[in-house]
């Protein structure tokens, strides 16, 4: 076996900090209206923790990102129509009420990057997902802005679990017996 390129510099899975689900006090970095091909307007909001045990976690987390090309993490996607056509998602009018709560005088007037630098509370929970190589595994996410003020004593909410399909499709997988031929 040959020692692959960059064996010595990289980072062993499991040896990098974890966000806990709960509220943060964030700023808003960046932010990108964008389409779906069906025409549904998003924001793709990129943001970092400014304040407590887990300030600069993704300015860290990018810092010492060492793939060739590192991405930013810290991005919540936040739709802005409801699901019935014409109305409003919740989750972007909180984003926006929270945004004005946060920021003394602010008033926003629909040019999103008018949210640059403006300060904001996310709350994060937890969420199963089904992983390339067949596993369920967890992540922490946005799920919701609050005031910048009410972040930290924010309720944590339920975490998103799979559905019984996604976890029978995660477990149905062909599993070689003491009879068979491996499967490589």
């Amino acid at each position: 076996m040959n020692k692959p390129q960059g064996y010595d510099e990289a980072q062993a899975f499991g040896e990098f900090e974890t966000l806990p689900a709960g509220g943060y006090k964030c700023l808003i970095k960046k932010i990108v209206c964008e389409k779906t091909q069906a025409g549904k307007e998003y924001l793709k909001i990129g943001f970092d923790i400014i304040e407590g045990k887990y300030k600069n976690f993704y300015q860290n987390k990018f810092t010492n990102d060492t793939r060739p090309e590192p991405k930013w993490s810290g991005v919540w996607t936040v739709f802005t129509e409801g699901y019935n056509p014409g109305t409003t998602n919740p989750k972007f009018k909180g984003l926006i009420t929270s945004v004005e709560a946060s920021n003394t005088g602010f008033k926003f007037n629909f040019n999103e990057q008018e949210l640059v630098n403006k300060k904001v509370g996310l709350v994060f929970r937890e969420e199963e997902f089904l992983g390339i190589d067949g596993q369920v595994h967890t992540a922490v996410k946005p799920f919701f802005a609050v005031s910048y003020d009410k972040a930290e004593e924010s309720k944590v909410p339920a975490p998103k679990i799979l559905s019984d399909q996604q976890y029978e499709a995660a477990f149905t997988s062909k599993i070689a017996s003491d009879n068979d031929d491996l499967p490589f």
